[in-house]
């Protein structure tokens, strides 16, 4: 056993209004916080598969931008394309939508890759910002049933999916589309450049509905209609958004809401809605890291979508693929610290996936098909990990981590009996579990390699830790990484496991002493305490924080503060330290930042959090306070 602690109604194009029936939801954020944001399913499935694949693919130069970078000119795809293809205003990007004819796109051989492959939920870039549907939709004739490959390409590929199991998925990222005026004089959308270089092809009148030259009132009702069409057509499990999802009303994104969790009640489904942006509330939407993920282990569940390869989402003729064994150890440092992975793959114009993205993805499957009771259907564990290699911050684009056998990550059954080790690497050797105590153990108490069942033989040392007596295994996985299951131990968190591990001691808003009448504590966010209603400058908080080895401690918070910085200090002793804090994304929307350093001796220390300027003070809320030693 493992302890754990403590009605958007539209007309467009002369089609019938949609009549609202009977609704759980009403577009309100007050009525949407009560969705269940993140369901079993998600969180169980871990791994999923999209693909950037359009139009974009067809001159696979640059990445999938080059719609929009192909307009600016001096920039290098402006150059290439004149180069290789003539001057934009003589060819543009619709003349490429007859070449993009997808003529060798197999969806079963597709989805057949992607169960290979590991995933358990799977669908397409429905559509790009380049404006063009990958679907049969009568909202726009830019789209894959009418032009180009003259296929329903998402309709086959979801009945494809869902034959298979797995859940489907669409994403979006057609908020950024329009090209409008949202400055006297200043035009915003992903074809800027052809508003203010080549204006002359706004003129016809097709070519404008493909670069979002619409008036802005009508490109959302359009954004909205697809939306919809999408969901009535495909009813897809999760969707997904890219960033600049905030430039679309705010009461349009609300109806969207309500209508999509509106038709999963009816069809008795639970569904999933990702953001990038603090544009959705977090109480009914995932967030989204792109190429990023978390640094720590976080409460709230989370999605990276990430790429197979280096550089471009879409295919190119220089892309370079990842090695197996990054993309593995990726996945199973998201899944230790509470978030999925959505894999992106970059298919050919012409409807074949190349082979070296296949061979990754059949690595990744195989790994999972003999590891995968260690990822799928499992929960974090008390903390995500251990081990010298740590990431620098956590986000968005947080480049390329290499992780080696000194690295470890945890993940525990969701029923919390079975912890599971994962070692990113082959280990070798006494291999010492530092941030695991060993409460009690029973006589058949084992530790097993998941890939094969072997057993380990293992000790436990003086200060309850397991030391596992590891060799090299010879299963064909574990070059990638090596899972160990426990069995009949009783196991919690070591108490030297904040120090040992680099992770942080943290003392919460409910531990502290305040000093005022009007600072107090509230609830921000459900189940968590924080410090709030600090507005008068001459109160302070309070701590005592215990320190079990000496050592140069890095001193953080986690707070929020909307709309501008705020500058805090700590007072230990005779020793303070002071930082301007960075404004957060709202004041139920915590983030971590670093104070200073300060080096603290064995013992209880008293720390005292205050305003670095009294007469500057800008009030923050406050959840916790953290020491971390050597990071």
């Amino acid at each position: 056993m493992i302890r754990q602690p403590l009605c958007f109604v539209v007309v467009f194009c002369g089609l019938v209004p949609w009549v609202a029936a009977a609704q759980t939801y009403e577009p309100t954020w007050e009525s949407l916080a009560e969705v269940n944001e993140a369901p079993d399913w998600f969180r169980d499935a871990k791994v999923g598969i999209y693909f950037h694949w359009g139009v974009y693919s067809v001159p696979a130069y640059g990445d999938e931008w080059y719609p929009r970078n192909m307009f600016l000119s001096g920039n290098r795809a402006n150059r290439h394309h004149v180069e290789t293809y003539g001057d934009p205003s003589e060819h543009d990007y619709a003349d490429f939508v007859p070449e993009f004819k997808a003529e060798h796109f197999d969806p079963e051989d597709w989805a057949d890759l992607f169960v290979r492959a590991g995933a358990r939920f799977a669908g397409p870039v429905c559509e790009h910002h380049d404006g063009f549907a990958m679907w049969d939709s009568e909202f726009t004739p830019w789209n894959a049933a009418d032009m180009g490959p003259k296929r329903d390409i998402t309709g086959e590929l979801e009945k494809a999916i869902r034959a298979r199991g797995m859940r489907f998925v669409a994403t979006f990222h057609h908020a950024r589309n329009n090209l409008w005026e949202n400055e006297p004089g200043r035009w915003t959308g992903h074809y800027e450049g052809v508003k203010n270089q080549y204006p002359s092809l706004l003129e016809d009148p097709e070519r404008a509905i493909l670069y979002g030259y619409i008036p802005r009132d009508q490109f959302v009702e359009v954004w909205m209609n697809k939306l919809r069409e999408v969901i009535d057509r495909y009813q897809p499990d999760l969707i997904w958004f890219d960033s600049w999802l905030d430039e679309i009303p705010e009461q349009a994104r609300q109806e969207f809401l309500a209508y999509y969790y509106n038709d999963a009640v009816r069809g008795g489904r639970e569904v999933v809605v990702t953001r990038k942006q603090d544009d959705l509330p977090m109480e009914c939407s995932i967030v989204d890291y792109e190429k990023g993920r978390a640094a720590e282990l976080t409460e709230n569940v989370w999605l990276t979508d990430d790429t197979i390869s280096q550089g471009s989402w879409c295919w190119t003729e220089d892309l370079t693929i990842k090695e197996a064994d990054e993309v593995i150890d990726t996945l199973v440092d998201i899944v230790s610290k509470n978030g999925q992975l959505l894999l992106n793959i970059s298919p050919k114009a012409d409807g074949t996936i190349p082979q070296d993205q296949r061979e990754v993805l059949h690595a990744l499957g195989d790994w999972l098909q003999a590891n995968g009771e260690s990822i799928y259907d499992t929960r974090p564990w008390l903390t995500f990990g251990e081990g010298p290699t740590r990431m620098e911050r956590g986000g968005h684009f947080v480049g390329s981590v290499r992780y080696g056998a000194e690295d470890i990550r945890y993940t525990r059954s969701k029923d919390g009996d079975t912890l599971y080790a994962i070692v990113l690497g082959n280990p070798s050797g006494d291999l010492t579990l530092r941030s695991v105590n060993v409460v009690t153990a029973s006589p058949g108490a084992d530790i097993r390699r998941v890939a094969d069942g072997a057993r380990v033989e293992f000790t436990v040392n003086d200060r309850g830790q397991p030391v596992l007596r590891t060799s090299r295994s010879p299963h064909p996985t574990a070059a990638h990484a090596v899972a160990y299951r426990f069995s009949g131990m009783e196991l919690t968190l070591h108490e030297d496991a904040a120090l040992e591990t680099g992770a942080d001691i943290q003392v919460a808003a409910e531990q502290a002493t305040l000093e005022g009448q009007q600072i107090r504590t509230e609830e921000r966010i459900a189940d968590r305490t924080n410090i709030g209603f600090w507005d008068n400058p001459r109160e302070r908080v309070h701590w005592l924080l215990p320190i079990r080895e000496e050592a140069t401690y890095h001193i953080r918070i986690e707070y929020a503060r909307p709309g501008t910085a705020s500058s805090v200090a700590v007072h230990t002793g005779d020793t303070k330290i002071s930082a301007t804090l960075p404004p957060s994304d709202g004041w139920d929307r915590p983030r971590i930042a670093e104070i200073g350093t300060v080096t603290l001796q064995p013992g209880v220390h008293h720390l005292t959090l205050a305003p670095a300027d009294p007469d500057a003070w800008q009030p923050i809320n406050v959840w916790t306070l953290r020491a971390a030693k050597g990071m």
